[in-house]
């Protein structure tokens, strides 16, 4: 199952949303009104790990690591890839892209992941999908307070 969303950070310094990516002060703010816990949470480069607890009947383990790093002074990218998944999720991979459009900043979300049951799958999308479908809002919130 796949889901991609855009959000433009307008009038915004693309070197200061890259810069965010990198500070863990950004998923404390991503995931602060979701039952959420951050366990442990490195960076973004390649081979740096978030593991996170997730409450969905109980709490849940969710670790990701991250791959594919690259930055330059027009994007920034990096993978989420599933390494402990809970409730069956047989793989996860999230694509973050950011990427400067001339005085605004593009804030990419590509998710891909899969269940080993397909219908089960069907009832996880908008549960799973929810923390980054507010991401919409949330981008925008927390840069409008950022100098």
């Amino acid at each position: 199952m796949k889901y991609n969303q855009n959000v433009i950070i307008k009038n915004y310094d693309f070197n200061k949303v890259k810069e965010s990516f990198h500070n863990i002060e950004i998923v404390k703010f991503l995931t602060r009104f979701q039952p959420v816990k951050i366990i442990r949470w490195s960076g973004i480069t390649n081979g740096e790990k978030a593991h996170f607890k997730l409450w969905l009947l109980g709490w849940k383990n969710f670790k990701v690591e991250h791959k594919e790093y690259k930055s330059d002074e027009n994007q920034l990218f990096f993978i989420d890839k599933g390494i402990e998944l809970p409730l069956g999720i047989a793989c996860w991979e999230h694509k973050h892209i950011v990427k400067k459009m001339n005085e605004n900043t593009l804030i990419q979300d590509q998710v891909y992941f899969n269940h080993s049951n397909k219908y089960i799958g069907y009832l996880l999308f908008p549960v799973l999908m929810f923390p980054i479908i507010i991401r919409k809002l949330f981008y925008r919130l927390y840069f409008i307070n950022k100098p």
